[in-house]
């Protein structure tokens, strides 16, 4: 039988879980509410239920993905709000650490932005402790 790793598999795929989830209970509201309030036929139900879950399901996944991925360069570097304030150029007040973990509070359309910058950075460091002459 398989041994999980510390939990390792689980947040490898968390986000997809968590989007697949969603995804489903989007279709089950959506196919009902076509079905019963637009009286719509069934096949047209499942089609718009089928669209939505799929968008719903591209949305949470890249939501957890991306706070998961911030999280996890900021726990591996153990950046601070003031470090990563200045990295991003974004308020303080936007990453809080508390116990220890990151606690993202900028809105979600500045996730993107900052997960490219962290990546980059990410990058960086690597690149620079790997560099031996």
């Amino acid at each position: 039988m398989y041994k999980f790793k510390e939990g390792k598999i689980l947040k490898k795929y968390y986000p997809y879980l968590y989007g697949a989830f969603s995804g489903f209970l989007t279709f089950i509201a959506m196919f009902y509410i076509c079905r019963h309030s637009f009286a719509m036929t069934t096949g047209l139900s499942a089609i718009w239920g089928v669209i939505g879950a799929v968008l719903v399901f591209a949305s949470t996944s890249y939501t957890e993905y991306a706070i998961a991925e911030i999280e996890r360069i900021a726990d591996k570097y153990h950046l601070d709000e003031e470090f990563l304030s200045k990295l991003t150029n974004m308020s303080p007040s936007y990453f809080r650490v508390a116990d220890d973990r990151l606690h993202l509070t900028a809105p979600r359309y500045f996730w993107p932005k900052i997960l490219k910058i962290l990546k980059k950075y990410d990058r960086e460091r690597d690149q620079a402790e790997n560099f031996h002459l």
